[in-house]
């Protein structure tokens, strides 16, 4: 019997193959393009950068106007509070859940993540099914455990830092607790697929997370996602189990 030796390209094609099993957030099945193009041009008047409108809405022109933000409030020690909805509103409707920290960052590091916290957590409550995604895919941003600043020393490079920021009164530990009890409720009472599917990655779906009268939502979450037609659900929810 011949034995097989593994080399170390075995194991670099086995370390692909597992950091290929996570599947990536689909984009909204809800288009909100519109909205978020006037959200940008909001920012973008904000700032007074001159970007022209002869491409409005168009993928360049939001792209230019994403740059215009970005490098507006690079390294700024302070940002007007008149930014603050601006700030909130494209972060929930940019369909990107990766580019949507260009604006919820600052939107942290100018007004504290409670701030932040509070007004993602009233959208989820009380917004549209659009705006439950959205304050969903930007509350990665917003987390609890960090606090975005800029770091000094990297300022001109627009490099961030973040630490975990203090909460001497608990605030901050009770609106996670908050937030993660409404995330649970919506996600078990509102079937719409953007709203899951935004809600499931930061979701966690352990008991240790929720009082005993929610022990039941749990479980049941854990069925709607098993039993999912939409193959990313069923695909996150092993991702989530016990986290």
């Amino acid at each position: 019997m011949r034995l097989r030796v593994s080399s170390p390209d075995d194991a670099a094609s086995k370390a692909n193959e597992t950091a290929q099993v996570f599947m990536a957030l689909p984009s909204p099945a809800e288009d909100s393009s519109a909205i978020f193009s006037h959200c940008l041009a909001v920012l973008v008047n904000l700032l007074g950068a001159d970007i022209g409108t002869e491409e409005f809405g168009t993928r360049e022109w939001r792209g230019k106007a994403r740059t215009a933000i970005r490098t507006g409030l690079d390294g700024r020690e302070t940002v007007p509070d008149q930014f603050f909805d601006a700030l909130i509103r494209a972060g929930i409707y940019d369909p990107d859940p990766s580019l949507n920290a260009q604006v919820i960052k600052p939107a942290t590091a100018a007004f504290g993540c409670l701030r932040v916290r509070e007004a993602l957590l009233g959208y989820l409550r009380d917004g549209t099914n659009a705006e439950r995604a959205g304050a969903a895919r930007a509350s990665y941003w917003a987390s609890a455990a960090w606090r975005w600043k800029w770091a000094s020393e990297a300022r001109e490079r627009g490099w961030w830092t973040h630490e975990r920021p203090s909460d001497p009164n608990g605030s901050l530990a009770f609106l996670q607790r908050e937030w993660q009890e409404t995330a649970l409720r919506e996600f078990v009472a509102n079937d719409a697929i953007d709203v899951r599917r935004s809600i499931l990655p930061g979701l966690p779906l352990s008991n240790k997370h929720y009082p005993d009268e929610l022990h039941g939502l749990v479980a049941k979450a854990i069925r709607i996602a098993r039993s999912h037609p939409d193959a990313y659900i069923r695909h996150r929810v092993e991702i989530q189990v016990n986290v």
